[in-house]
């Protein structure tokens, strides 16, 4: 180990004498402390102008991690540049100038030699790192609860990176003499590991191939804050193995053996690290530790209590994607590795039974002639081959739509990239969707793995038969585009299922998890008001939607809860908009009722909560009945501007005028819904009643952010899975714009200067040594 470190410390000190390495050293220095400096400066500016305007701004989404991000993205594109300077001339130098020889006839084994080198730019890095960690520390100090765990995983990242593209460098020092080639060869093996993983994906050898020996990306995860055993083995066993070849290399310039051994040698090795590398990338040999503090890394908690009612047995994926689809593209076989590894693996990690299979096809709907009209007079095998040429894969895989119609009826999903799991027998959908994210988010993974583990679906019932609003139909006033609906928001796609009932002609069924009453447009009859009431009186949860003009069919039911429409529409006159819209913010119970992501950021960080946007609303009046305890979730403020209209009310005339004489009131406050709660049993029953119907179809329900929130309170806030992300913990810059302007004067001008200084200095007095 001694001759070890001699060498090591000969190497360094050949180093700083010279000036490549001092460049180096500048340019790295300078590129961080521009990216932090301008940073800074530009993010306290900000803050400190939107606090005069804003003195209730919530600070920015992370500004840690803004800083961080803008200066290891800027390093990515620039690390590889530097490493070829410095190890272009580590073993070609010796052999150019014969001292190699030297070297050979002395009492120091070629291992001693190239660990020796390898250790001297081992330190060399460090000094690099160490650039980075000066600011990585700055924010740390300038930021508001800075997170220094994952500034340790991004100089882990960023170390092990620069060290393997030294070891790559090293060997191919040894390849020639001549230092510039030395340094092109590297530069050009750098730009090739970086883009292999791109290359031929269509093809699976070939694919896993590439992924294997791709650098670009490797180091990504601990960027982010997530060390995983896997990515340090493999940038150890890449090290390993260049070193390996390095010995190798010099090894066979020294013995006069045949070539095949060396190139077995060569085989041996590449073997070794790539059976190493694959074991310790098998799902359930992985270890992972997410140093971000809030766990951003990993999956929501809500999806591990999901993922944990799993029984161990496997659960197999099959994607199904369709080439004349719109978004194939993420199911081709070339987008493979981004499909297990950016979309599956934060699920592997926690249930490596997973198993995934592939269906490729080309089908269109019946009747859809759009394709033929986009390549007018083309068959549909001359499509076909067209949209395989364009995407780049073979045609050759893809079933024709006889075959995969006898395999499986997809005509209910569209056709589309669409994911079916299966476990223990039973399978479920998962849908992507048609934006640029596609695949689903952790919420509907979560809602999956629940439809597959339950004993019972969860079920709403829609009471119909009397004009009310449709949970199937997506147009106009009807509710279908959040119910039924497969957008990311639906709830069939966060594990609840939806029905109609018939009160006239059957009961509620017994396991109705939700019965919603939307909007009657005629009178029910006796009997089935009872059968709603009995529900009620059983303990069912419920939802009453009313609207202005027809509370009174409802009176007898909700009279019973204490709930008393007052006749009339709230009015609201603007001068730009109709008088029966305007906004009404939830109160502290509303803003309780669920997790929707306005709610928890009111729950959590006391922000303003959610606002509706009403279109003709009543006014609900309550007294506590029946063992029910009555909150208001919605409410507006009373004043001179708004009123009760109960005279005739044209909303696109011109504005109402108040008319006490009409029967029109004013209130001190204007309550809009009410959520009521009483203890049946072991259970606590819940229902909500609003005055409005419109305010949750989809011309209105876009201007708030309440979404499903009153459908999962009513669902005992077990569905849909919410898995909404913390807020970034450092909000806020502790620095003024002025103190930034002189850190930056610092950082840029004086510390540079120093440095540059500092090397002109060495330089001069080597040179004249």
């Amino acid at each position: 180990m001694k001759i070890i470190f001699k060498i090591a410390r000969a190497e360094l000190r050949t180093l700083f004498y010279s000036p490549v390495a001092w460049f180096v050293i500048f340019l790295f220095y300078v590129i961080t402390a521009a990216v932090f400096s301008f940073g800074l400066e530009d993010a306290s500016n900000f803050q400190e102008l939107i606090r005069d305007l804003q003195p209730e701004w919530q600070g920015f989404p992370g500004i840690g991690g803004m800083l961080v991000d803008g200066m290891r993205n800027k390093l990515m594109g620039y690390i590889y540049l530097f490493i070829p300077l410095l190890t272009m001339g580590i073993i070609n130098r010796e052999i150019s100038n014969g001292t190699i020889k030297l070297l050979y006839s002395s009492p120091v084994t070629t291992r001693e030699i190239v660990l020796g080198k390898y250790l001297g730019l081992v330190i060399f890095n460090m000094l690099l790192v160490l650039i980075f960690a000066l600011m990585l520390t700055s924010i740390y100090f300038v930021v508001e609860n800075g997170e220094y765990k994952w500034y340790l995983s991004v100089l882990l990242g960023t170390f092990l990176l620069i060290n393997t593209y030294a070891a790559i460098g090293l060997f191919i020092s040894c390849l020639t003499t001549y230092q510039i080639v030395a340094a092109m060869i590297t530069f050009t093996v750098f730009f090739v590991l970086s883009v292999i993983g791109g290359l031929w994906q269509q093809y699976d050898l070939v694919r896993d191939l590439t992924f294997a020996l791709s650098i670009n990306g490797k180091a990504d995860r601990m960027l982010n804050g997530l060390i995983t055993s896997r990515d340090i083995i493999y940038f150890l066993i890449i090290i390993m193995l260049f070193i390996g070849f390095a010995l190798i290399k010099l090894k066979s310039t020294q013995e006069s053996g045949r070539k095949k051994i060396t190139i077995g040698k060569y085989i041996l090795l590449t073997m070794l690290v790539v059976l190493i590398g694959y074991v310790s990338s098998r799902p359930g040999y992985i270890a992972y530790f997410d140093l971000t503090k809030n766990k951003l890394n990993t999956v929501h908690p809500a999806v591990q209590e999901a993922i944990a009612e799993l029984d161990g047995s496997p659960v197999t994926v099959t994607l199904y994607t369709n080439l004349l689809e719109k978004y194939a593209f993420a199911g081709l076989p070339q987008s493979r590795n981004g499909y297990i590894w950016g979309v599956w693996e934060q699920y592997i990690r926690f249930y490596p039974n997973l198993q995934f299979k592939y269906e490729y096809y080309y089908d269109t709907m019946d009747g859809d002639s759009s394709l033929y009209y986009e390549y007018p007079g083309k068959s549909l095998e001359e499509i076909v081959a067209i949209e395989a040429e364009i995407k780049g894969i073979r045609p050759s895989i893809f079933k024709k739509p006889e075959t995969i119609r006898k395999q499986i009826d997809l005509s209910s999903e569209g056709k589309r990239l669409i994911m079916q799991l299966e476990y223990n027998g039973k399978k479920e959908w998962l849908r992507t969707y048609s934006d640029a994210t596609v695949w689903p988010e952790q919420n509907h993974v979560a809602a999956v793995f629940k439809r597959l583990t339950r004993k019972e679906n969860v079920k709403i019932q829609f009471a119909t038969g009397h004009y009310e609003r449709d949970p199937f139909d997506h147009a106009g006033r009807n509710y279908g585009f959040l119910i039924t609906g497969k957008g990311r928001h639906t709830l069939l796609n966060n594990g609840v299922d939806a029905d109609t009932v018939s009160l006239a002609a059957r009961d509620i069924p017994a396991k109705t998890n939700l019965l919603v009453v939307a909007d009657p447009r005629s009178a029910y009859s006796e009997a089935e008001l009872q059968k709603i009431s009995d529900h009620i009186d059983k303990g069912g949860n419920t939802i009453f939607y009313l609207e202005p003009g027809k509370e009174t069919i409802l009176e007898p039911v909700l009279k019973q809860l204490g709930v008393h429409p007052v006749a009339g529409t709230i009015v609201q006159p603007d001068a730009h908009e109709m008088p029966h819209i305007f906004y009404a913010p939830m109160t502290r119970a509303g803003n309780y009722l669920a997790k929707e992501p306005a709610m928890e950021d009111f729950q959590q960080y006391r922000f303003p909560g959610v606002k509706v946007q009403h279109e003709g609303t009543l006014h609900l009046e309550y007294e506590a009945k029946n063992g029910f305890s009555i909150e208001p979730v919605i409410t507006k403020e009373g004043d001179e501007k708004s009123w009760i209209e109960n005279g005739i009310l044209v909303v696109d005339s011109a504005a109402p005028i108040f008319n006490a004489s009409e029967g029109d009131l004013r209130k001190e406050e204007y309550v809009t819904a009410l959520k009521l709660t009483r203890r049946i049993g072991n259970r606590e029953q819940r229902i909500i009643v609003t005055g409005d119907a419109d305010f949750i179809t989809p011309s209105r329900i876009v201007m708030s952010q309440i979404n499903s929130a009153l459908y999962s309170w009513g669902l005992d806030n077990k569905y849909p899975i919410y898995c909404n992300s913390p807020m970034a913990p450092d909000k806020y810059v502790k620095i003024t714009h002025a103190q930034s302007k002189f850190l930056m004067v610092i950082y840029m001008y004086v510390a540079s200067g120093a440095l540059l200084l500092a090397a002109i200095v060495l330089l001069v007095r080597r040179k004249r040594k």
